[in-house]
């Protein structure tokens, strides 16, 4: 069962210096549920003492807090992969998992591998891909992400294992969704479908001010070579809480994420995980209409 709780824990944000630039219409255009410049995540790291030392390990998301005390430790992940997309060059676009990773699927897998001969992007890539994107994704393992290195468009379609509900019809501080972004300076676009797989509610492009520095410990994720070899150096893990209502829905079971068409100037190699977030457990009277 979903613990939700208020705590008396203080969430003390980092003040930091934005190393990129951004077309001003896309920044801040996300949830920004965590209300400051950091986002209260809190993660187990079985290898090691500390989370800033298991960039090529498990990382696992146990519980979350939000800025008004709501403290959530229930999450839902993905079941589902479909539909994936991209018109980019080989080599850019893959799905990474810490090597040294027990949950998940360890190792490097670019999109043009699945079928065994890598000189091009087949069908068969393109549904071996989604289930790479799966495995990434359908466990608590933070250590599990899309890789992209093309500006070229990409887009994919994930089931959440069950419906995701906002806690409220208005807009708060408590989000639905958890974004994650390797460094924090890409744009990534979230729209809601419906069962019919048809867009419902408002797309959203999430990026810029809306990434925030991980607390009380800050994530780390690794360098790879291009055979999946650890390189020295690690980036910094980014995150970010949307409310469904920024969405334009009140429940959500079935996401599209892709490259913004519309983001100007930004970077949009956003490399992306996506969690669920268990806020509500059934729907309340003002969920329901006729």
């Amino acid at each position: 069962m979903s613990v939700i709780r208020t705590t008396k824990s203080i969430l003390v944000g980092v003040t930091t210096g934005c190393a990129f630039a951004i077309a001003q219409p896309v920044d801040g255009a996300g949830g920004n549920c965590s209300g400051g410049s950091s986002i209260e995540v809190h993660v187990e790291t079985p290898c090691c003492n500390t989370p800033s030392s298991a960039k090529h390990s498990d990382i696992l998301l146990q519980y979350i807090i939000w800025p008004d005390g709501t403290s959530i430790d229930e999450f839902v992940y993905v079941d589902a992969v479909r539909d994936v997309e991209y018109e980019g060059p080989k080599g850019k676009m893959r799905v990474i998992t810490g090597p040294y990773s027990e949950v998940g699927d360890p190792g490097v897998f670019d999109i043009e591998d699945g079928d065994g001969m890598g000189g091009s992007i087949s069908s068969q890539d393109l549904t071996i891909f989604a289930d790479r994107i799966l495995n990434a994704w359908n466990h608590n393992n933070l250590n599990a992400y899309v890789d992209i290195r093309s500006s070229s468009h990409y887009s994919f379609t994930i089931d959440f294992e069950a419906t995701i509900r906002d806690n409220s019809p208005l807009v708060d501080n408590v989000g639905e969704l958890l974004v994650f972004e390797v460094s924090g300076n890409s744009v990534v676009q979230i729209e809601a479908l419906d069962e019919d797989g048809q867009p419902i509610g408002t797309p959203m492009i999430v990026g810029g001010s809306d990434w925030k520095r991980v607390s009380p410990d800050r994530l780390y994720v690794g360098r790879y070579a291009n055979n999946g070899t650890p390189r020295c150096g690690s980036f910094e893990y980014k995150a970010t809480g949307v409310d469904l209502t920024d969405l334009g829905v009140m429940e959500l079971n079935t996401l599209r994420i892709s490259r913004p068409t519309d983001a100007g100037c930004s970077d949009v190699r956003a490399d992306t995980r996506i969690v669920g977030v268990k806020t509500s457990i059934v729907p309340t009277a003002a969920m329901v209409f006729d």
